[in-house]
Parts: C-alpha cells; structure tokens; sequence
C-alpha cells in the first residue's frame, strides 16, 4: 500500500520549552486510510498535525529533527499553495482559520489563493455549501454565528480545496450529536468517494468507529503506544488506553467488561451502539426501562439566585432569544443544552452582565440586572470561554493565575498556597513558566478554568469545559467542579453537547430550541422525551442507552 506519510525519529521542540512537544515518532500512514489518533493531553498530537502540513516549521516556530515525507516530499519546502493541495487541517478552534467577513467570501478566499479557475471555484462552492448544510448562512459575518456554524464553515473551506489528506483535530466539540453524526459521516463519504486518507484526532470518539480503519494511539513520553484495528484495540488492548488515561468509547468500555463477566461473546466486536443492539436482540435479550426519577430532582427553599422572565435579544435584525424563562438556585449543576445556534453562548453573555436582555426581565438574587453595574455582576459570575485563548493576557501560566489576586493588591504570601494547589490540582506544575499560548489544547481548557477559581464568585458558567481534555483530564476536570460545587456552595452553568457528561454530572438541565425554552427539569425527565430530543437535535448519551440492556445481561433475561 503506498505511503501517504512516512515519519523517522521525528521530534519537534518549541521556542523556550525544555522538553519536546513530540517525543521521537515512527510511523507510517497508508494512503486512502480512516485513522483514529489517539493520546493523553500533551502527547503532541496537534504539533504532529501542524508538521504534517509544513505549518512548522514555515509558520509556526519550532526545532524539528529527525524525517517527516508527506506524499514523497518534505513538507517543511512546500510553499503555502502547495501545502494546501497536499493536506488540509480542520483545527480545534475554527476562528484561527478566519481571514474574510462572511462565510461565502471565507469558502472562496482559498480556492483563489491556489488558483483555480473561475468555474471550478463557483461549482465548488455551491457543492461545498449544499453538504455541509449552510446555504442559508452563505452571506452572514462570520462574527455572528455560533461555535457549531464556524466550525461547520471552516469544514466547507476545507472541503473546497480538496487536498490529498484532511486532518481533523478535535472537530466536533462544538457541534450538538446530531450535527456531530452527519459531520464525521460527511467526511467518511468524502474520503471513500476520493480515496483520501483522513486522519482524525480525537479524545471522545463515540460515532463513527465502525468506519475507522486504524486506531493509533500516543504516549505522552514520546512514540507510539497502540497501532492496530479497532476491534484489537478497544477489545484486546483498552486497558492500556485506560492506564495511560485515554477514552475507550462507551461501546467498547462496556462491551469488554460484558464479555469478560461472562455474560455475553460479542462477534464481531460492537463499535456502535448499532452493533451492540443488533446482537443483544440476536441473543434474545431485551431493554429494561430505568425508572423515573421526576421531572425535578429537588424544590430548593430558598429565593433563586437567577431568574429570567420572557426574555429576548437580538442581534441587529436576528432574533436569538426569545421569551426565554427558567430559574437556577444556589448551589445546582445546570446543564444548558440545545442545537448550534440555538442561544446558548448568548445566554451566557447576558448572565455575566456583558449584554441586557431586550425584553423581558433578569433577576439576580431578586434585583433586575439592568440596575445593576456590569462590574458587581462579574465579580460574583466567572465565565469560561468557549475558546480558552480568548482569555489569556499573561506572559506566563503562573502569572495569568496570580493576575487577578496582584490586581486586588495582595501580597504573594497570601496567596502561594492557593496557587501551589491549582497548579496541582490542574496539573499545570511543570507549565508554570511557559507561556499560556503555548499549551496544549486541552492545557490551556485547564488553565482557563483554574483562572476562574481564583476569585469569590458564586455562578462558574463553562462553555464546553471538556472540550479538548483527555480522559483524565476530563474526570479530574469535573471532579474539582464537583467539589466546589459540594463544598463550597458555588452554582454552576454548563454549556454542552456532550450529553454524557449532562447524564454524569449535572443536577437539571436547560434546553433551548427555536430560541426558546424548550425544557427545564432532570435529566431522567429530559431523556424520555424522544420527539423533543429529535426537534432539538439532541441524543439519548450512549451511557445511558448501555444501561438499558446492561441489566438484561447481567441477570442473563431472555424473552419466555
């Protein structure tokens, strides 16, 4: 089979850094492969995706040593134009992708810059903004629409160039589940209809595997842990994945733990919820239904600390919100959920004072918030970004957590121990110094929410927290909110589509849809709502799902 890259002894050093961001690498990639790649958070992943396309060291600064060939060439010669004919990379935070104002005039700006001739570049964007559903957004600023929209208009850039390789690093966080099944079946048609290789890196993949013809994980010391097909891997192998705190999809996770207590031999081995079901039913079992908890999972006594009323707001002539109410008490875990585009970030912004509602009221501990200072609402609401870059203004990861504490005139000695153990608990010890735009991905989601803690405030609201963390990370992550929400009383706001995690974690969950609200109560509640759930764009977590046949095999039911 020939080869689509081929990589000797690669290691790449940042600027400043005193260990390599990738460990000396091996490996081989076959044209026309479905490759999952896997690797704890700062395992080099992104750095390895940014060499593949000769972005280092032509744009991004970095020591590489050791052989990379892509297509038979040397990446790090390619000029831009031919860079782009040969690998196309979708990044884990599309806005650095940006350089036009809409989303027609982006699709178009690269398929000049390489040259193509009028007609293809017209048939090529009509083609581009029918599959991937953004028609009706073709002339809309790119400032306007949501995480899930952006990341769907930097797919249709890519697409259009068409090289021989796509890379997709971390591409559906932002998108809701079902966006995110029509997103990695659009680039599985794509790749098998071209014969691309496509390489897609991932820390959560729970759809698509059966189409995965790869699985390749990293260690974070440096080279390759796992390489093989997916049934080896996630059968045979997952608890080394689980050891070096990488996700084993849902399916697999408990598909193994199945097999190896005897109640069932799975043949093949399910990668999706599909297989998994359709072999239950071969062997005769069937779901029991969890019961319901109720539609709320508590009436707190005390006055809510937010309440909205009717409310609405618009951005020029677009309506986002619209007579959206619901209620958050001290000391809950909401979940705020709903398709790309359905308000969410917005909602967020007028919760941290950053906008007034249009119509409508906002209370906050019984006071409207348009009678209240924006600087008072922040200093008791932190907010986590959706893209964590957006909130780095330090040089180094120690100061961007000390800012605020030295901006209130503290002294160090005041707070050391404080630092000492966000540093810890974020494990962030070994990046003190370095600079936070730096860090990984999923470093940099740390360190933004550990900034966020080292104030008083008494609403946290995160916009994907997880986006971009590991399996460690993800459960040290959630396990520190967790605790201040337990111990310290503090009330957070989740924005997700990871409904996992919803299923997990949070108390209540609120939906929106059409830009309202479409659902406020548990998620037991929520979960048997299929017709809504549909409407909304939002899935059943495969978790739970799992659990509903997982009794039947445990107790071994089959049908009389």
């Amino acid at each position: 089979m020939m080869n689509a890259a081929a990589m000797q002894s690669l290691t790449i050093t940042y600027p400043a850094e005193e260990h390599p961001a990738l460990q000396p690498l091996d490996l081989e990639i076959n044209k026309g492969e479905n490759i999952l790649l896997l690797g704890p958070s700062g395992s080099g992943k992104s750095t390895l995706a940014l060499a593949l396309q000769g972005l280092i060291p032509r744009a991004v600064e970095a020591e590489m040593t050791g052989e990379l060939t892509v297509h038979d060439a040397a990446p790090k010669h390619w000029k831009i134009t031919e860079a782009c004919r040969h690998v196309g990379i979708l990044f884990q935070d599309p806005e650095t992708q940006f350089c036009m104002e809409t989303v027609e005039d982006e699709i178009i700006f690269g398929m000049e810059n390489i040259g193509l001739p009028v007609g293809d570049i017209k048939d090529r964007l009509e083609h581009v903004l029918k599959i991937t559903g953004l028609k009706e957004q073709r002339f809309s600023r790119l400032t306007t629409l949501s995480g899930g929209l952006k990341q769907k208009t930097a797919t249709a850039c890519l697409l259009a160039l068409d090289p021989g390789m796509f890379i997709l690093d971390e591409p559906t966080a932002n998108l809701d589940p079902k966006s995110k099944e029509d997103f990695i079946q659009l680039w599985i048609n794509t790749a098998a209809r071209q014969n691309k290789t496509l390489l897609f890196i991932e820390h959560n993949m729970e759809t698509g595997l059966e189409h995965i013809d790869r699985v390749i994980a990293l260690r974070k010391e440096g080279g390759v842990l796992l390489d093989g097909p997916p049934h080896t891997v996630f059968r045979e192998q997952a608890h080394i994945l689980e050891q070096e705190g990488i996700h084993v999809p849902e399916v697999c996770r408990t598909a193994r733990r199945m097999e190896q207590e005897g109640n069932i031999t799975w043949s093949p081995f399910p990668l999706s919820l599909h297989e998994w079901e359709t072999q239950c039913m071969q062997h005769g079992f069937q779901k029991r239904e969890e019961p319901f908890s109720g539609l709320f999972p508590h009436a707190p006594a005390e006055p809510p600390l937010i309440e909205a009323e009717n409310m609405t707001f618009s951005y020029g002539s677009k309506r986002i919100l619209d007579n959206v109410s619901f209620i958050l008490h001290a000391g809950e875990f909401t979940a705020l959920c709903g398709s790309n585009g359905a308000g969410k970030s917005t909602l967020a912004r007028l919760l941290t004072g950053l906008e007034d509602p249009e119509g409508g009221t906002l209370f906050r501990n019984g006071k409207d918030t348009r009678h209240l200072k924006t600087r008072d609402i922040l200093k008791q609401t932190g907010m986590v970004f959706q893209n964590p870059e957006h909130q780095f203004i330090c040089d180094t990861v120690e100061d961007e957590l000390t800012f605020g504490w030295r901006a209130a005139g503290l002294a160090s000695s005041s707070f050391h121990k404080e630092l000492e153990k966000l540093l810890d608990l974020f494990q962030l010890q070994e990046k003190r110094h370095s600079n936070p735009f730096s860090l990984s991905q999923g470093q940099k989601r740390r360190l933004s929410v550990a900034v966020m803690l080292t104030g008083n405030q008494k609403l946290l609201i995160l916009d994907e927290p997880t986006f971009g963390q590991d399996e460690s990370g993800t459960k040290a992550l959630m396990g520190m909110l967790k605790k201040w929400q337990q111990k310290e009383g503090g009330t957070i706001l989740m924005i997700t589509h990871d409904m996992s995690l919803v299923d997990q974690y949070a108390d209540k969950v609120l939906l929106l849809d059409n830009q309202c609200t479409a659902f406020e109560g548990s998620t037991d509640a929520l979960f048997k709502q299929t017709d809504l759930l549909e409407k909304a764009s939002v899935k059943v977590p495969v978790s739970r799902e799992l659990r509903t046949w997982v009794t039947s095999l445990e107790r071994q039911e089959t049908p009389c």
